[in-house]
């Protein structure tokens, strides 16, 4: 049997290497964006670990040259939009620069990569899905977050307008919106009292997990979720339910 082919962007670590190991596990050939060579030895270990084919591209996703090279790939069966920047900075405070890196990485390699592979989906008749990694803050504003807000919104109404655009051939377009994720162990010792303040605010006290985040990916995927398209779930723990 003809093993699946998935995409993943920012496969490098944290949600996205979970969503990698996730895949692998259900014996699809990955196609991994990552931004640094010194993440490749711990994809490459997926290969033999799960017996399937691993292609690694490393490069920047705010260089459209990079974007551009990936469309020597023949197609995949589903696209996974993970990679993304933050930026905490006071609004008066965002300069030129952090606006075109965001926008550049959260909005515009979204929007290039997810057209390249649809487009291959339509030419073989692929009913795929596009799933984008989002955020509670692509559905609520926070402080010293309009930056990151603003990609977040612009993501969710994307994610919208391309289910629309897509629904004819099939290829369904989703974000999965979790709340704060710890993606490094090491930000329970270096900002404990900030990680406690945002725990309390969940109303079910807890953060999201790599794993739960992989595995609601996995399922948007899946024949179950078949009608699931032009929305986002969201993950959250309550957070956006109200105060």
């Amino acid at each position: 049997m003809k093993r699946k082919k998935i995409l993943i962007s920012g496969a490098g670590f944290g949600i996205g290497r979970e969503i990698a190991e996730k895949f692998a596990r259900e014996k699809y050939d990955l196609y991994l964006l990552i931004r640094k060579r010194s993440e490749i030895k711990n994809l490459k270990v997926l290969e033999k670990q799960y017996n399937i084919k691993t292609n690694i591209f490393v490069g920047d996703l705010r260089n459209l040259n990079f974007i551009n090279k990936l469309k020597k790939i023949k197609y995949v069966d589903h696209v996974i939009n993970n990679a993304a920047m933050a930026n905490t900075k006071y609004f008066t405070d965002v300069s030129d620069k952090d606006f075109k890196d965001l926008v550049d990485v959260n909005l515009r390699a979204t929007y290039k990569i997810s057209q390249i592979f649809t487009k291959k989906m339509i030419q073989k008749n692929i009913k795929g899905t596009i799933i984008s990694i989002s955020s509670q803050l692509g559905h609520i504003g926070a402080y010293n977050r309009t930056l990151y807000c603003l990609t977040k919104f612009g993501l969710e109404g994307l994610t919208k307008s391309m289910a629309l655009d897509l629904a004819k051939y099939g290829i369904r377009v989703i974000t999965v919106a979790p709340t704060k994720t710890i993606v490094r162990p090491i930000e329970y010792k270096k900002t404990p009292k900030r990680l406690k303040i945002i725990k309390n605010k969940i109303p079910l006290n807890k953060f999201s997990k790599k794993s739960e985040i992989a595995s609601i990916v996995y399922f948007l995927t899946t024949e179950a979720a078949k009608s699931i398209t032009g929305t986002s779930i969201v993950t959250d723990g309550g957070w956006t339910a109200g105060k």
